[in-house]
């Protein structure tokens, strides 16, 4: 008799363990995707939606095309698990299954930050992206703020390809003597896992593009009627215009389930992405990794959540024909790339489980790595989806 395999979420980790399940899989199991959108969103691509670069319909695609590959998709909000009964419950009634993925991603909560949700412009969420890429095509002279409410947030690299892109986007037009940009963090430099050579680097860059860095700060509140945002020690910074990464959860389905840790994360083994129930797997954003020795956050990006997906995915077909599973996530990964403006990039390699410390290099930009970035969107939403 066949088995189900259920996987929640359709993000970068659900489709990618969707996908893999699809090609190793005997016929006659079924495969289940499960999302409250009926579109998958091509995230690492929202940057260049708010720069103009891309109309928000090119990033993204149905899921309902994964049906071609044999994948069923059904269109519900995940509400509970219960892996004692192996049982999902949606808003569309329950759902069981023999072997569950989790690939919800990572829940935004503006209302941390008091204000914050009336006043900035969320770049995670689609529909304020594109109310903020109107208001960019208008905006002719003044400050903006893209602030990071609070650690952990995903999309490592966003930031700082938010903060690039804005500046090429108003020297494009010709305003950017007419335009200041300020981009404010809560880390000790850019990217502090990489360490303070790629900080140095990155901090650098942005001197010399005249981008603002305020490091090691809280974020209060932000007034919007007066336009100033809040930090500790008594610090406000006055703006025009304020894009605001929001605090970042775990799923609430999971909330006060066994599964999670603090901050509603699933705790997973780092390597086999197993959690401490029988027959569920935890991969990409929802997941709780902490790195070895430094026990700090996992960097919580794409690329991760596709290497997750693809050991799963493998290991859960391994042990369906009866073998032991041998796929191991390593922690490694390269080819994502930072866009810095200009039609060049950075390109990344990470080994984040390398003791004593993560390893994380960034190549200098060329444009060799923009294309490589271009080409990598092009392939992944018309091949995997």
């Amino acid at each position: 008799m066949g088995k189900t395999i259920l996987i929640l979420g359709g993000g970068t980790g659900g489709v990618a363990a969707a996908n893999v399940l699809s090609k190793t899989l005997p016929k006659g199991n079924q495969i289940m995707l499960v999302d409250r959108n009926d579109s998958h969103h091509f995230l690492a691509s929202y940057p260049l939606v708010m720069a103009g670069r891309r109309r928000p319909e090119q990033v993204k695609r149905k899921l309902k095309n994964l049906e071609r590959k044999g994948v069923a998709f059904f269109q519900a909000e995940v509400k509970s698990v219960n892996t004692s009964c192996r049982q999902v419950e949606t808003d569309q009634g329950a759902l069981n299954y023999n072997y569950l993925v989790i690939a919800l991603g990572a829940e935004h909560h503006p209302e941390t930050v008091p204000g914050l949700a009336e006043g900035a412009y969320n770049p995670y969420n689609f529909a304020d992206l594109n109310r903020l890429r109107r208001r960019l095509a208008s905006f002719q002279r003044g400050k903006i703020v893209v602030f990071i409410s609070c650690l952990p947030y995903t999309g490592v690299i966003a930031p700082w390809e938010i903060a690039f892109l804005l500046e090429d986007f108003f020297r494009r037009r010709g305003l950017r003597r007419q335009v200041e940009l300020t981009l404010v963090t809560p880390e000790p430099l850019p990217m502090p896992l990489a360490g303070p050579k790629v900080g140095d680097s990155i901090r650098r860059m942005m001197q010399q593009r005249g981008i603002n860095l305020i490091t090691q700060a809280r974020i209060l509140s932000l007034d919007h009627k007066a336009g100033r945002l809040i930090l500790d020690h008594g610090i406000t910074l006055p703006a025009d215009l304020f894009i605001g990464i929001p605090s970042h959860w775990g799923p609430s389905a999971l909330r006060g389930s066994e599964l999670v840790v603090k901050g509603g994360w699933v705790r997973v083994h780092p390597h086999t992405l197993e959690t401490e129930a029988d027959g569920v797997f935890a991969v990409g954003d929802a997941a709780a990794i902490v790195l070895p020795l430094s026990q700090v956050w996992a960097p919580k990006a794409g690329f991760f959540a596709h290497y997750q997906a693809e050991v799963v995915a493998r290991n859960i077909a391994l042990i369906m024909a009866g073998k032991k599973p041998v796929f191991r996530f390593t922690g490694k990964a390269a080819g994502a790339v930072m866009l810095t403006g200009l039609n060049q990039g950075r390109i990344a390699s990470v080994n984040y489980y390398a003791l004593p410390w993560p390893r994380i290099s960034l190549l200098r930009p060329t444009r060799a790595a923009y294309l490589v970035k271009v080409a990598f969107e092009k392939y992944w939403l018309s091949r995997w989806l």
